[in-house]
């Protein structure tokens, strides 16, 4: 019983541990993209973005990452690849109160 005890604990520990990391990692890559689309380098940010889309579920973006990426897409005016990552949203981020205005920025720069 004990032994069971310990190992449900070290289980959690080390699912916390995993979390973390992945919510600093979503952080980072957020800033990262910002600072690219604060200096005008949104095709650098997009590549960030890409890079970052590779190696992990997308499921795993934060609304933050998410929201650079529209914002980069906005600015170059690429809808299909806009299109992609809306598609990639997950079902918990389509109606994120800050994801949700960057789509709308995003669809009324093309409908005009």
């Amino acid at each position: 019983m004990l032994n069971k005890l310990v190992n449900n604990r070290l289980s959690f520990a080390i699912n916390i541990a995993k979390r973390s990391a992945i919510i600093k990692s979503n952080a980072n890559l957020g800033n990262q993209m910002r600072l690219l689309n604060n200096k005008k380098e949104f095709k650098k940010s997009l590549e960030l973005f890409d890079k970052y889309k590779e190696k992990n579920n997308t499921e795993k973006c934060s609304n933050w990452i998410i929201i650079q990426a529209l914002k980069a897409c906005t600015e170059i005016d690429d809808l299909k690849r806009d299109s992609n990552i809306h598609n990639l949203i997950s079902p918990r981020l389509k109606y994120d109160p800050y994801v949700l205005p960057s789509l709308i920025h995003l669809y009324s720069k093309f409908i005009q």
